[in-house]
């Protein structure tokens, strides 16, 4: 019976190490490691840089969507038209007359009522699930698009 205590394993101790270790980075690899999946083929666009901006409809951990981005709205105080740039996937423009209780889906160009109040006019998009964003008025957006004045020459 003390010879069987003596003698060797068939496999020497660190082999089976290296061995198990070689098994554990195999279903390491096959099962992965928790890594996001890789992006589609979806060529639309980001509607803004702002975190949740690509939310999906069913995550409740932010109330509303990011505000719009301004800066690519135009608006025509002359001929009273907004043009609303492209948004990503199904999400779509709604504006928000003063006297309406509820916005209203609009195209890329809208034509606003002749002397409605731009302050009170909401402007924001709606992603499906009933998720909206946070909205703008459309003075705001008259007054950022007067704001910039990197192209403006100064002459003394």
């Amino acid at each position: 019976m003390t010879a069987l205590r003596t003698t060797r394993p068939a496999v020497p101790k660190p082999t089976r190490v290296l061995a198990r270790g070689w098994v554990f980075l195999a279903a390491f690899g096959v099962f992965g490691c928790g890594t996001a999946s890789p992006p589609s083929d979806d060529p639309s666009p980001v509607a803004t840089a702002s975190p949740g901006a690509n939310d999906p409809s069913w995550l409740t951990s932010r109330e509303k969507l990011p505000a719009p981005d301004t800066d690519r709205i135009e608006y025509d105080a002359q001929k009273g038209t907004l043009t609303l740039y492209d948004l990503p996937g199904r999400d779509r423009w709604m504006v928000q007359l003063p006297d309406e209780p509820n916005g209203r889906p609009v195209g890329p160009q809208h034509q606003l009522p002749e002397g409605a109040d731009t302050s009170r006019i909401l402007v924001y998009y709606a992603r499906p699930g009933v998720k909206v964003s946070a909205a703008v008025t459309v003075a705001q957006i008259a007054a950022s698009r007067a704001a910039h004045s990197s192209l403006a020459i100064h002459r003394p």
